[in-house]
């Protein structure tokens, strides 16, 4: 009496749960660049002029082969400036990832379970 194993049911399963997980990734990273730049739009430290600064911050995500990268970012090409002069004062991008980054791990950990 032997043992045989045949894995290609295993193999279609872990494939299966492999392109599962990838649409819940992407999901979930949609969601989590949504809700950064909905939070950077809200909550920037500086006064309106033009409401260009503020519309134009965008929350994005991209998958780089099996890296997901989920980015918050300036439209504006003073937005350096924002960020960087009079100590941080009209910083956005930073403080956002700060305040959001802790709930968007705790999801991406439910997800990964």
């Amino acid at each position: 009496m032997g043992f045989r194993f045949d894995g290609a049911q295993l193999f279609r399963n872990l494939a299966e749960q492999q392109i599962k997980t990838r649409a819940a990734l992407g999901l979930f990273a949609d969601t989590s660049a949504k809700t950064l730049e909905n939070e950077a739009k809200n909550n920037h430290p500086w006064e309106d002029r033009t409401y260009q600064a503020r519309n134009r911050l965008k929350g994005d995500y991209e998958w780089q082969g099996n890296l997901l990268r989920i980015s918050l970012s300036h439209g504006v090409d003073y937005g350096i400036y924002l960020e960087l002069c009079n100590e941080g004062k009209y910083a956005v991008i930073t403080p956002t990832i700060n305040k959001c980054s802790p709930k968007i791990m705790r999801g991406l950990d439910r997800i990964l379970k």
